[in-house]
């Protein structure tokens, strides 16, 4: 996988994250203003108003986690079927290889400059920079 396809993988998964989110947050405004105060009302006339309180928020404590669970497995098993870096960056490594055995074969002329202009390329990224002043 190349880098274009794990950008759109990320993407893909901000924009599920996003939008699981916004579902949980828009599905538990509309219902919870209802329930909780249809179960307040309910159990404040057998336990009173303070239990009845602590009861309805621990359910929606529960809800929340149940919800935020279930979307944390959706999002694993996404992962999971994207290949790792590593593997990634081994077949890169092995194309890069061929691909150099190739030109070696083909004109050591060529592979030699081609040596030259990576080391110098190398050496300017990897040398470190003096501040101007």
């Amino acid at each position: 996988m190349d880098l274009s396809r794990r950008a759109v993988f990320v993407g893909k998964s901000a924009a599920l994250w996003a939008v699981m989110a916004l579902a949980v947050l828009c599905t538990a405004l509309a219902a919870l203003g209802f329930f909780t105060a249809a179960f307040l009302i309910w159990v404040s006339d057998y336990l009173g108003p303070a239990a009845a309180a602590a009861i309805a928020g621990v359910i929606l404590l529960l809800a929340a986690c149940a919800i935020a669970g279930g979307f944390t497995l959706v999002l694993r098993r996404m992962k999971a079927r994207q290949p790792s870096m590593t593997t990634e960056a081994m077949g890169s490594l092995s194309l890069a290889i061929r691909l150099a055995s190739l030109v070696v074969r083909r004109d050591p002329r060529k592979a030699m400059l081609a040596a030259l202009i990576a080391g110098a390329v190398a050496e300017y990224f990897t040398s470190p920079r003096q501040p101007k002043g």
